[in-house]
């Protein structure tokens, strides 16, 4: 028997939390449907995720260069055409897309070649803190708009859902999906200690440093200013005391103005490489391959977005056994639990407040990190995630 034709369109191959959630979940649907993986090409500011295409086997890829994050009509209207092109080629049974370009791109294609399934995940949403009101507006009406040719529509924490229905109204709550997002917990684990020490001997941290990160896009609305002030904060909370490293791993369009930040404040910044400055507090490590050494080489994680969805980068941090000092953006009180695998924090100083607690107290830190870490091999099962995509694949191909 003919497995099930399942299109996932990501709107590109980059390195970050939507790539590895969508290529790891291919892989495993793989072997219950023939399984076409598109995506378009990263930005300039990111880094290829095509590495990961080692790692995750089992279907095949076409890539789309005209499909971009940027709204440009031209290379819009070609991405469209061969988004077209590519269901009347492989027939697809099902169309999943990820992303808001793919979307829209793909569901208005899927739905004029007559898809049987089209389904969409927010793995977010840019309603706001992204663009002017008058746009933010716009995107919501597009997004009703296109709910209605959607079969299903996935939100990955309980908050997207309640906004996606309520807030929002982009359509009822019978069309929305809560499933939620699962990362291979296994892979971040560092029982005898080989990865953190790889990490520290990379970029010099010496045994009596706590090295204190920020893993995502260097864009606005990860707010890398606010964890520059908190940093600022804990250097001064903190003098004479415990010497402090501040990571910031990624890359994207606010590198300059961050840096420009850093100089205003007289605080000493390096660059990975040939020119690495060791004594400098904080490091710029832009895309990393090998994230489970990063996680494993840091001792706190700190996320300061003012809109998320489901961070993995806080799923991955808390299947490496790290505390997370987080403000309360998207899906992060659902990851979280307050005052045992991690903090939620508000301000600068509600931020700083909580690190500086776990810098303080080694025995709270380690506490956390073992809670953390049970935490997510209990509730981030990345097989758990796939078994619920397969029903609803399958409970919608039955229906139709």
């Amino acid at each position: 028997m003919n497995k099930p034709r399942l299109l996932i369109l990501l709107n590109r191959l980059s390195v970050g939390g939507p790539a590895i959630n969508t290529l790891s979940a291919a892989s495993i649907l793989s072997t219950d449907f023939e399984v076409l993986f598109v995506a378009g090409e990263p930005m300039n500011d990111e880094q290829s995720a095509d590495f990961l295409l080692e790692q995750y086997k089992g279907f095949r890829v076409e890539k789309i260069k005209s499909l971009r994050r940027s709204i440009i009509p031209g290379q819009d209207i070609r991405a469209y055409y061969r988004i077209k092109k590519i269901i009347k080629n492989f027939r697809p049974d099902i169309i999943h897309t990820h992303g808001a370009k793919p979307g829209v791109l793909g569901r208005l294609a899927a739905w004029r070649c007559k898809v049987p399934v089209i389904i969409h995940t927010f793995h977010g949403h840019v309603f706001h803190s992204y663009f002017n009101q008058f746009t933010s507006k716009g995107i919501v009406w597009v997004e009703q708009i296109l709910a209605k040719i959607s079969t299903a529509i996935i939100a990955i924490n309980q908050k997207l859902e309640h906004e996606l229905i309520q807030e929002y109204r982009i359509t009822d709550a019978e069309k929305i999906k809560l499933i939620r997002l699962g990362v291979n917990t296994e892979s971040f684990t560092d029982p005898d200690g080989i990865k953190r020490n790889l990490f520290r001997k990379e970029f010099q941290i010496h045994d009596d440093e706590m090295a204190i990160g920020i893993i995502g896009r260097l864009v606005p609305v990860k707010q890398h200013r606010l964890f520059i002030e908190v940093a600022e904060q804990l250097i001064q909370s903190t003098k004479g005391k415990q010497r402090l490293k501040f990571f910031i791993v990624g890359d994207g369009s606010e590198k300059n103005n961050i840096i420009k930040q850093l100089q205003g404040k007289k605080i000493s910044y390096t660059i990975g490489g040939s020119a690495f400055d060791q004594t400098a507090r904080f490091i710029f490590t832009s895309w990393r391959n090998n994230m489970d050494q990063v996680y494993a080489g840091l001792d706190i994680i700190m996320l300061t977005s003012l809109n998320e969805g489901t961070p993995v980068s806080v799923m991955e941090a808390m299947a490496a056994g790290k505390p997370v000092v987080s403000t309360d953006a998207g899906g992060i009180a659902e990851l979280i639990d307050t005052g045992k695998t991690g903090f939620i924090g508000k301000s600068s100083i509600e931020l700083k407040d909580a690190a500086l607690l776990l810098i303080e107290l080694p025995e709270l830190r380690k506490e956390m990190a073992v809670s953390a870490q049970k935490f997510a091999g209990e509730r981030f099962s990345k097989l758990y995630e796939t078994e619920q995509l397969k029903g609803l694949y399958n409970h919608l191909l039955g229906k139709q």
